[in-house]
């Protein structure tokens, strides 16, 4: 049975009475599994395979510390544990040894320990924790790239011969959950502007499996923590501690729908557009999310045409390789152009949920400058957010690459 847009709000208010993001139930969870395992066999890509991927690890959830202090409540009634997450008095504040700054599929971000967010916690710091926290893919060992030549942005001659991901091991896909949550989400949309999206309880059930999951994570735990430690509001009401009330906003200003045509179809929304795409006048709109990109690619819907360097070249000394975790691309979608769009390359789904979002209840700016000291290399960066309905939910979000130096 199909939900009209006109009551999705509804039907999302009706349910968070009635623990809505955990009453999944496991049948609900292998309907996703199966829908991407056939989706990405469509693409070549079989989960089945054995490609020796002993090394790409579940990305662990943060283990529980100990602690003397009572169970908090959660507001959906019952206790939860007090962690390293939801201790609001014995978090150490002292500096912890610091997080690898290289990828690693092994790296546990529960073997790391880190201070809590506290109101002085600047934007730069938590993002760069952020990135410390992520389980992130190895380049050239769990995906490989080839970025080919540079290009202007104004040039509209084809740079690249050769598609941008030669590989992807298919048991990311497997063994991480937030991938697979992730991927069960990419077909759920149509990409022309104007066009009514129309939303299924399936896909509803998938938007709660995915926020199920990555909040299960390090980077959207702390992302989480940092919000309550910078008294973020949503809708006037202060960001409390509950996950499951996170969950809900988190929610509304990813997955609730608004109109981006201005005809009031309800024909977008704030994931919608930054990791899966749109087109509007012609153009490319959003677009962000390398994990698209790449099964874009696969589909032959995607057509690489080149890297561009950063907008500094002054500043900028490093090279652009294969093994940039941050691009600026340009390229075609369905013959549509994308004349600059700026994506991570290799990062999970929880850091760039976690990133954006921070950016989106933490700013009151549109942009926010920041280094990203990506280990070994450093990433000059604009992030930025604009605020659609009122500032209730996401219209886009993305980073802007403007120096790269060793």
């Amino acid at each position: 049975r199909n939900i009209t847009t006109n009551t999705i709000e509804l039907a999302l208010l009706k349910t968070t009475k009635m623990g809505f993001f955990d009453d999944l139930k496991a049948a609900a969870i292998e309907k996703v599994k199966e829908k991407v395992k056939e989706e990405l066999a469509e693409l070549g890509i079989d989960l089945d395979e054995d490609d020796d991927d002993a090394d790409i690890d579940e990305a662990p959830e943060p283990e529980p510390e100990e602690s003397s202090s009572p169970p908090a409540q959660d507001d959906d009634g019952g206790e939860r544990p007090v962690s390293a997450w939801s201790t609001p008095l014995n978090v150490t504040t002292s500096s912890p040894p610091s997080a690898p700054t290289v990828a690693s599929s092994n790296y546990s971000p529960s073997t790391t320990s880190f201070p809590r967010p506290d109101a002085d916690t600047t934007f730069n710091e938590a993002v760069q924790k952020l990135w410390d926290l992520d389980s992130r893919l190895i380049p050239n060992k769990d995906y490989k790239i080839d970025v080919q030549s540079s290009k202007h942005p104004s040039n509209k001659e084809d740079a690249a011969e050769e598609p941008l991901f030669t590989y992807v091991k298919p048991a990311v896909f497997r063994k991480r959950p937030t991938f697979t949550t992730f991927v069960a989400l990419l077909n759920n949309y149509s990409a022309f502007t104007g066009e009514e999206e129309d939303v299924t309880e399936q896909e509803l059930q998938e938007n709660r499996a995915f926020l199920n999951e990555v909040m299960k994570t390090a980077p959207m735990k702390y992302c989480h923590q940092y919000c309550i430690a910078k008294g973020c509001t949503y809708k006037g009401k202060e960001i409390s501690g509950s996950e499951s009330e996170f969950k809900r906003i988190l929610s509304s200003i990813w997955f609730e729908l608004y109109s981006r045509s201005g005809r009031r179809n309800m024909d977008s929304s704030g994931f919608e557009h930054v990791f899966v795409g749109e087109v509007k006048n012609g153009q490319v709109s959003g677009f962000h999310n390398w994990i698209m990109f790449y099964l874009e690619e696969k589909r032959g819907n995607v057509d690489f045409r080149g890297y561009i360097k950063p907008k500094s070249r002054e500043s900028s000394t490093a090279e652009t390789n294969d093994d940039d975790p941050v691009l600026t691309l340009q390229f075609r979608w369905n013959g549509v152009e994308k004349f600059v769009g700026t994506c991570f390359i290799g990062v999970t789904p929880e850091f760039e949920m976690a990133l954006y979002t921070m950016a989106f209840l933490v700013s009151e700016e549109d942009e926010n400058a920041i280094t990203l000291d990506a280990g070994g290399e450093k990433f000059d960066l604009n992030v930025k957010c604009h605020k659609y309905d009122r500032n209730t939910k996401v219209g886009s979000c993305y980073v802007e690459a403007l120096a790269h130096y060793e």
